[in-house]
């Protein structure tokens, strides 16, 4: 992942090659996720963990937020589990992150309460 960011960062000037590392770098954070995940079931859900998140949801948001009204409604439980998961975490909010990033992959912009 470090590496595809690295060359993304280099401006490479292929329209069609910065795409497809685009695709590469978003089936990486999709795989790490998953595998975050299933840490997390055991191990829980962060505080630090949890606004990784809401900042990837709220870099979505292309404009302000009071003007930001995709189709696209998704409507989750955080799931927080009591002396397991930081405040306002759990694997609800990871669970939608993939759903988010789903809908991102094909052009689809949604909203939730982690978009804010």
């Amino acid at each position: 992942l470090d590496d595809v960011e690295a060359m993304l960062e280099r401006n490479i000037g292929d329209p069609g090659l910065e795409a497809q590392l685009r695709t590469v770098r978003g089936m990486l954070m999709e795989a790490d996720s998953i595998e975050q995940i299933k840490r997390q079931t055991k191990d829980g859900v962060s505080l630090d963990e949890g606004q990784v998140v809401r900042n990837l949801c709220q870099s979505q948001v292309d404009r302000p937020i009071d003007e930001y009204w995709p189709r696209v409604i998704i409507s989750y439980a955080t799931g927080t589990r009591h002396g397991l998961d930081g405040e306002g975490c759990g694997l609800g909010m990871q669970y939608c992150q993939l759903v988010v990033r789903q809908l991102e992959r094909v052009g689809i912009q949604c909203f939730s309460g982690l978009h804010v």
